[in-house]
């Protein structure tokens, strides 16, 4: 009995010595900078069990942000394999599971699990719809996006989260967009409907239905939401100019539209609203009165386009050495401008040429917006 129960409690003893080890090991590689090899020996060292199930996930999801994405797969999917898991630590398993999944571009596992926990009803189905979307937003299945969305909002929790609505009015844009470059602007007009149910105030969606009203001939309408988005998305004026020129030229109200121009203006000094009133002025009343007008804007609100702009039209009235110094002047400005971003996002800084309405980088809706020109440096 004596050497029974020395054998029986002999490699307790030497497990406990080795859990220490490979403990103080990992915190040497903690103290020396070394975290991803500090992780592998705590989760090497840490036996699968009911107590350690939750530092093994938070270790997985630790890994996966870190980059090592194989490595939190086979940590999670080790803990799924395990039998008898209570519901809540099955459910949390599975959703780190296919966030690794979706991190790794596996989005056709990560679909299987989410909808695994959707069928089961679980707790855990809003936190499965989340990343659901995500999947599908991915796929660009704009459909399933959307029917993910509407359950999602459903939930009392998730109603009022304005993110949602916003992706949900982007998804029926994208349809939108789908149906119009086909032709079909009725369906692309429903869709825009669709969209406004969600968002009431999306940018995207005014911007596509006076596209659907310009294409059908009715002008007053394309006013009409337009000017929708200026009171309330002011920033987005400069996406207007073209739009509401060409609505006003076919309206043969040109003077109502200087008439706009100055009002808005008045209120905020944006350089391509000036720009537009300066063009409007060169074809009534000449290069000499679309200056003056210029070169007064300029005084109060100087800006590299605007300076762009005033060039091209005091070249053809210089002298040939001074012109051609001016020509010069002007391609460096070109060149500078060229260089400089028109939109940035808001919640990451991520800067383009063209507008996005999803962010490249962070992958967030409706956190590009223009910057602003009204003083460039």
């Amino acid at each position: 009995m004596g050497r029974f129960t020395g054998l029986r409690g002999g490699p307790k003893v030497e497990k406990s010595r080795d859990i220490f080890e490979d403990y103080f090991v990992g915190l040497n590689y903690l103290l020396n900078d070394e975290p991803d090899e500090a992780i592998d020996t705590f989760i090497d060292a840490l036996e699968i069990n009911s107590e350690t199930i939750e530092t093994h996930l938070a270790l997985g999801a630790l890994l996966r942000r870190r980059g090592k994405v194989d490595k939190a797969i086979k940590v999670h999917q080790a803990l799924l394999a395990r039998t008898g898991l209570a519901q809540e630590l099955l459910d949390a398993t599975r959703l780190q599971l296919a966030i690794d999944y979706i991190s790794a571009g596996l989005l056709d596992r990560a679909e299987r699990l989410l909808n695994e926990i959707l069928e089961e009803n679980s707790p855990s189905s809003a936190d499965a719809l989340h990343h659901l979307i995500t999947v599908y937003q991915t796929e660009k299945e704009w459909e399933n996006a959307i029917n993910s969305s509407q359950q999602l909002l459903a939930n009392t929790a998730y109603k009022k989260r304005t993110e949602l609505t916003a992706a949900a009015a982007h998804y029926c844009c994208e349809l939108g967009e789908q149906f119009l470059s086909k032709n079909l602007d009725s369906k692309a007009r429903a869709q825009t409907k669709r969209a406004f149910g969600f968002d009431k105030h999306s940018v995207r969606a005014s911007l596509l239905l006076a596209k659907i009203e310009q294409r059908a001939g009715n002008f007053k309408a394309v006013l009409k939401e337009l000017a929708r988005i200026r009171s309330k998305q002011a920033e987005f004026v400069g996406l207007l100019i073209a739009p509401l020129s060409e609505a006003h030229e076919q309206m043969g109200t040109l003077k109502d539209f200087e008439k706009l121009l100055r009002h808005i203006l008045s209120e905020q000094s944006d350089v391509v609203v000036a720009l537009a009133l300066c063009d409007l002025l060169k074809i009534r009343e000449g290069d000499k009165a679309a200056m003056q007008f210029l070169q007064t804007f300029l005084e109060t609100r100087p800006s590299l386009t605007g300076l762009e702009a005033l060039l091209q039209l005091q070249i053809p009235q210089t002298t040939s050495d001074l012109g051609r110094n001016l020509k010069s002047l002007q391609r460096l400005i070109s060149r500078l401008l060229h260089k400089n971003p028109a939109y940035r996002c808001t919640d990451c800084g991520y800067e383009s040429k063209n507008l996005y309405w999803l962010c490249p980088s962070c992958k967030k809706w409706d956190k590009i917006k223009p910057i602003p020109q009204m003083s460039e440096e």
